[in-house]
């Protein structure tokens, strides 16, 4: 009986191990203000650092992608390739929608420290940035105002409550490379 169990853990592992897409779990908060939120956690391993830059790459599984970490997390010098952590983000609202450049490639591009207020009642110690996601659009629904997209972190939905971003998205196809900009509020802490 425990080969068996040893054998189907194995090949739980290598499937789990083979996912293309980050495993992102998340818990709704009330925030004063703002209401019903999600926050996202992933855990991963860190792949590689530049403290320079002030970014590290991680991983989970075989898809990678850099995370730009802002300065008041510190100088990056306590984290090393092979360490886990976890990263827990916030999405806020949908800032701009737009075509992107031919030949782009899904990327997240952090920006700059956004001044919305809106997240300053989340727990721990969270930063509020602007961000902008490169990906392959999928989809917009008028009736739910939800846009579909597949991007770094794998599919991934929104609503869109700006009118004039409404329409900028109904003019997008299936298939389209768009930039989306986001308000996200972020933690970054070592497992």
């Amino acid at each position: 009986m425990l080969k068996k169990i040893s054998v189907i853990a194995a090949v739980s592992f290598a499937l789990a191990g083979c996912a293309t897409t980050p495993t992102v779990t998340s818990q709704t908060i009330i925030v004063a203000g703002v209401g019903p939120v999600e926050v996202e956690r992933l855990d991963v391993e860190v792949a590689a650092v530049n403290p320079a830059e002030r970014i590290v790459v991680v991983k989970q599984g075989r898809q990678t992608w850099p995370v730009a970490v802002p300065a008041v997390f510190g100088n990056l010098q306590n984290i090393s390739p092979g360490d886990r952590v976890e990263v827990r983000r916030v999405e806020g609202v949908v800032l701009g929608a737009k075509r992107a450049r031919k030949g782009a490639k899904p990327a997240i591009i952090y920006t700059e420290a956004a001044a919305d207020s809106s997240f300053q009642n989340l727990p721990e110690r969270f930063v509020v940035r602007s961000l902008t996601v490169t990906a392959r659009f999928e989809k917009f629904d008028p009736e739910t105002n939800v846009v579909s997209y597949v991007g770094p972190a794998g599919p991934r939905t929104h609503v869109v409550a700006d009118p004039d971003i409404q329409n900028d998205i109904r003019r997008l196809k299936r298939g389209d490379m768009v930039e989306l900009s986001f308000a996200e509020a972020f933690l970054l802490q070592k497992s």
